[in-house]
């Protein structure tokens, strides 16, 4: 095995472990957090949320992904990111602090403003954190960035973030959690990193950095623009209540399966652009991940189309009833989302951007005149929900043919690996279906009907995964189930 794979195995390995744990706690942590904050407190975080995530944009401006795609590395180099980043940190964090009355005002909800400024208060520590876990994913050390995130998501948010809710800091406990989770993994990721902490003035130090962040910034924006476009519309034009149930529906789906595609770009990221020069590699690596994602998350998709009642009264609870048909659409939304992620990392690796900002920009476009259209027309934030479904399918066909203009060849194995998503979703979705309809027949009590499904859908999955069509995750997986019987005879022999 090549160095460069072994490494990739590898974090892929930790990225796994990180992902599945992360999921775990979020299940817990977002069921406790829906019994201590009402529709109305999500409805305030939602457009506050929404800002930070620019905030966080502006304290990066793709300084991250600069020094992963830059061939060669140097301290000169390091100095003048760590520069960047903690400068655009206390830009965003003043900007932050001054524009939230404004944010107040476009939500008519004063509420707003002090968590726009809440948030504010973590921008410098995020800056912080950019340069150690880009310096750490560049090289693959995985392990580290996982210990640093889990860390900090476990005492930041679980410990500390839901203390302040359940002491009745209502929405303001979500910003407290935030500045906690930054402190922690800035703390920790540069333990392990040990990057200089000297600024620079020198303007030659800054070019390098620059001139490939300049682009990517443009396209990160456009990304912002066209993710964040729903919830500053909703919270505009609809109640604070009606806009938590869409922002409670909306992380519930899609937060785990960002997470999923976050772990795994992290790793191809670095992976695509170390072998961009070596066009059957590169062809070979997009195909193997675009297949076993494809089976992922369009079964996932399908179980939790069907599954959607249980998902709502386990982790939200019965005041979030309402959201089950938004649940359903965005269900159907993140297979979509996930894939064109994956067909983004390609382009972002081998510097191809001006394709992936059309798509986004007309993407932006069509949204926008979309929702215009449904909130005339008298529609409700469920009709948004399914605005994006139908963006997102458009969004990814238009992706997979950069995908393939970027690789040369591999049309077919595109649409098959689609193909294998469409049948791997029906299977999951027919399966979870007789499940769920016997069982809701019998009056099965709600949590134990959503771990009978989780159950069966785990079951499924893996089989999908083991028995689909070949790709890394399958060759890990049935590696890994060939040793445990080694394991076994191995512990009863100590024994």
């Amino acid at each position: 095995m090549s160095d460069l794979k072994a490494k990739t195995v590898t974090a892929i390995k930790w990225s796994y472990f990180s992902l599945f744990v992360g999921i775990a706690l979020q299940l817990v942590f977002s069921a406790v957090l829906a019994r201590l904050l009402s529709p109305h407190a999500f409805g305030v975080v939602a457009p506050a949320m929404a800002l930070q995530r620019l905030g966080l944009f502006i304290t990066d401006l793709g300084i991250g992904l600069a020094l992963i795609q830059r061939p060669n590395l140097s301290e000169r180099d390091v100095r003048a990111a760590f520069t960047m980043a903690m400068l655009l940190g206390a830009v965003a964090t003043a900007l932050g602090w001054l524009l939230a009355p404004f944010a107040g005002q476009l939500a008519h909800n004063d509420e707003v403003t002090a968590v726009v400024r809440g948030y504010a208060c973590t921008y410098l520590l995020s800056a912080s954190i950019i340069v150690s876990t880009s310096l750490l994913r560049r090289d693959l050390k995985f392990r580290p960035l996982v210990i640093a995130e889990l860390t900090s998501y476990i005492v930041g948010h679980g410990v500390i973030g839901l203390g302040a809710a359940a002491l009745g800091y209502g929405a303001m406990s979500l910003p407290i959690s935030a500045l906690a989770q930054a402190g922690i993994q800035a703390t920790i990721a540069y333990a392990y990193s040990r990057h200089s902490l000297r600024l620079t003035i020198r303007r030659d130090d800054f070019h390098g950095i620059i001139s490939f962040s300049s682009k990517i910034t443009v396209v990160n924006f456009l990304d912002y623009l066209s993710n964040n476009l729903d919830t500053f519309l909703a919270s505009r034009w609809f109640d604070s209540s009606a806009v938590g149930l869409y922002n409670r529906a909306f992380n519930t789906v899609t937060v785990p399966s960002q997470n999923f595609a976050r772990s795994l770009t992290r790793v191809l990221a670095p992976s695509f652009s170390a072998i961009q020069t070596d066009a059957a590699r590169l062809q070979s690596a997009y195909l193997s991940a675009l297949r076993a994602l494809a089976v992922i998350m369009f079964a996932a998709a399908a179980g939790i189309f069907v599954c959607a009642r249980e998902i709502v009264l386990v982790m939200l609870g019965a005041q979030f009833i309402g959201a089950t048909p938004i649940v359903q659409a965005f269900a159907l939304f993140m297979p979509f989302a996930v894939l064109s992620g994956l067909s983004a990392v390609l382009a972002e690796a081998t510097a191809r951007l001006r394709a992936r900002m059309l798509i986004q920009a007309v993407y932006f476009v069509i949204l926008l005149g979309a929702f215009a259209l449904v909130f005339a027309l008298g529609g409700d934030v469920l009709s948004f929900a399914w605005v994006l479904v139908a963006a997102s399918v458009v969004r990814s066909l238009a992706f997979e043919w950069v995908a393939r203009r970027i690789l040369g060849d591999g049309t077919r194995h595109i649409i098959g690996s689609y193909a294998w998503g469409g049948a791997s979703g029906l299977l999951m979705g027919a399966v979870l279906w007789m499940v769920a309809a016997v069982s809701r027949a019998s009056g099965v009590p709600p949590f134990a009907l959503f771990a009978l499904e989780g159950a069966v859908g785990g079951l499924v999955l893996g089989a999908l995964v083991l028995f689909g069509p070949p790709n890394e995750l399958q060759h890990m997986l049935r590696g890994a189930l060939r040793r445990v019987p080694a394991r076994l005879r191995s512990a009863r022999s100590s024994d």
